[in-house]
């Protein structure tokens, strides 16, 4: 007994046709219904085969895909609608919002007749990691404890409670950092760690005694960071083709400078990245680091206790004895580090480390203040960058400015004049929450030893020579950097001055 093939198409014609109502005929199943009805008139023309047939199987096909596209589609918003963790949930569509919201949680916690210190210092934390902070302002007055963000270099007041309990957040970060709590009449600096929502926070601590209380400080340790590449940084193509030819050198020292949140450990951590992908496994990469910002898979990284007696100086000396080939210093604050440093990278190792001085031509008269003999620090120096970190201009509402008299005059002092062009200033807008500016971007200058800057180095130059006699080498200006920045509308004359002026 056989059975007709008209309602065996019938039944798969049904069955396509409840598969497509169950996939919701959603507009994604538009695509391949077009292919089955193409493919079952293709199929007939060809064959000469009974209709019936090919609309059925087309269907079916059809059926098929839609309810496996709406299935992988359901999946994919049930992965994106899971349950975000705590640690993310202040994260807001702008600063303000997320600062907004920490203020109701913080009041949340201090009101009413008990002071939960804890969870409010928690979720102070908290609300500066969501919106990437650099630091946190405990600041005690008569008028009560101001709470403030650092965000992209702007400052943010979150909000300001009862001063009396300021003694109270003092003293829960103080044994979180195992500071002295009964000490309140010095400064103290120490390292904070604790587990937030499942992931480590770190940070450094500052205290300073004050009339109305201590003031802390924490800069926060962005261990969730990744490395940017070199040609990632922001740098100008002259500076990055010049780091790339220091770092090519087997040996010497490469000093990076700059005030605190210019960007230093940033570069550092971007350098060695490139020494690693450039050399290969012939390398051996060291840090000593206080405190250590980020965590490095290609390279031994070393906190340092000086309490404990871990100081820059003791533990690069026992370093040297373990093979390294490069080896990052935090910073050069001391003789002793500085001329150990100094015989390393006359002795086959590349070093690159952070001091303290006047732009790119400052390092040089700060470590000879340091006895460092000029002969071992011409000889040993690669050359020095100095860098700032200017705002970016908003593109939404930035407005064509032209520079004012003042501007004129000022960058005449330093030896430039403003070329013709369009310049802009900040106005502000929803998109930038009224700054006028987003982000941040880094301007720098880089002095590369050569045998003249050598050569008067040895002669004990003075920095402004050596500045000289470094631009006449090719250096372009940290101000100078800027000053084309602005030029191309990324950042305005008044941000390039504030900075680097």
């Amino acid at each position: 007994m056989s059975l007709s093939p008209r309602p065996i198409a019938a039944l798969g014609l049904v069955g396509g046709l409840v598969s497509l109502v169950l996939a919701g005929f959603e507009a994604r199943s538009v695509a391949p219904a077009a292919i089955g009805w193409a493919l079952a008139d293709m199929g007939r023309e060809a064959f000469g085969q009974d209709p019936w047939i090919w609309l059925a199987g087309g269907t079916v096909l059809v059926g098929t895909l839609a309810a496996a596209l709406v299935l992988a589609d359901r999946l994919t918003r049930l992965k994106r609608a899971a349950p975000a963790p705590a640690f993310e949930g202040l994260q807001q569509s702008s600063v303000r919002d997320a600062v907004s919201e920490v203020r109701r949680r913080l009041e949340a916690c201090l009101g009413g007749e008990t002071s939960h210190i804890v969870s409010a210092f928690d979720e102070v934390v908290r609300g500066a990691v969501s919106v990437s902070a650099s630091d946190i302002h405990l600041s005690p007055s008569v008028e009560g404890l101001t709470v403030t963000y650092r965000v992209h270099g702007t400052l943010y007041e979150v909000c300001r409670v009862d001063v009396a309990l300021a003694p109270k957040l003092a003293t829960r970060v103080k044994v979180l950092a195992r500071l002295d709590t009964y000490v309140h009449g010095v400064p103290q600096d120490g390292r904070l760690a604790l587990q937030l929502d499942g992931r480590p926070i770190e940070a450094r601590v500052s205290t300073l005694p004050t009339e109305t209380g201590e003031r802390i400080v924490l800069r926060l340790v962005r261990g969730s960071f990744s490395v940017p590449e070199v040609d990632l940084l922001g740098f100008s193509e002259e500076v990055t083709k010049g780091l790339r030819e220091v770092l090519s050198k087997p040996q010497g020292l490469l000093f990076v400078t700059g005030p605190v949140g210019s960007g230093k450990t940033t570069t550092l951590y971007s350098l060695l990245d490139h020494i690693t992908k450039t050399r290969g496994r012939t390398t051996t990469m060291v840090t000593l680091e206080d405190p250590i910002e980020l965590e490095l898979p290609f390279a031994t990284q070393t906190q340092m206790h000086p309490k404990s007696g871990l100081t820059f100086a003791s533990t690069l000396r026992s370093v040297l004895r373990q093979d390294p080939n490069v080896l990052m210093v935090g910073e050069i604050r001391d003789h002793e580090t500085a001329d150990i440093a100094m015989q390393a990278g006359l002795t086959g190792h590349l070093i690159l480390t952070t001091v303290h001085g006047e732009g790119a031509s400052g390092p040089f008269a700060r470590l000879i203040d340091m006895n460092i003999e000029p002969f071992i620090l011409a000889s040993a120096t690669l050359g020095c960058l100095a860098q700032r970190l200017v705002r970016t201009l908003c593109t939404a509402c930035r407005r064509p400015a032209e520079p004012e008299p003042i501007h004129v005059d000022r960058f005449a002092k330093l030896g430039l004049s403003i070329p013709p062009g369009t310049y802009y200033e900040p106005v502000g807008c929803p998109f930038c929450e009224e700054q006028g500016f987003t982000g941040r971007t880094p301007i720098a200058e880089l002095l590369v030893v050569s045998p003249s800057l050598r050569e008067a180095i040895n002669q004990r130059g003075t920095t402004k020579q050596l500045y000289d006699l470094a631009v006449a080498d090719g250096m372009t200006p940290l101000v100078k950097d800027g000053l084309d920045r602005a030029l191309r509308g990324e950042t305005s004359l008044t941000e390039v001055l504030r900075v680097a002026g």
